[in-house]
């Protein structure tokens, strides 16, 4: 997904993505740390309406909701990989040293 982010001049940055229904998303994050998710009309970037308004406590509050299980989803896998990419090693290592003869 393509996430264009656009500097507002005396406000802030303007992240901005289409989502899967084809809708214009974005959200603002100002320079007074506060967020606005808002929903453009008929895509003009210039022309939207807010969906919610968010102080720096509360954004962070759903990027963690959002965020972190789907971090914990994507890494869920790598302690199986870890050690299926680390048994090898060690066997290889002990086979090698000198004090496991």
């Amino acid at each position: 997904m393509d996430v264009t982010e656009v500097l507002l001049p005396g406000v802030g940055l303007r992240y901005e993505f289409t989502n899967h229904e084809g809708d214009l998303v974005g959200v603002v994050a100002e320079r007074t740390g506060d967020f606005e998710l808002v929903v453009y009309e008929s895509g003009d970037p210039d022309a939207s309406r807010p969906v919610v308004r968010l102080n720096s406590e509360e954004a962070d509050a759903v990027a963690e909701i959002l965020g972190v299980p789907r971090i914990a989803e994507r890494f869920a896998v790598l302690p199986w990989r870890a050690a299926s990419r680390a048994s090898p090693a060690r066997r290889t290592e002990q086979h090698l040293s000198p004090h496991a003869l």
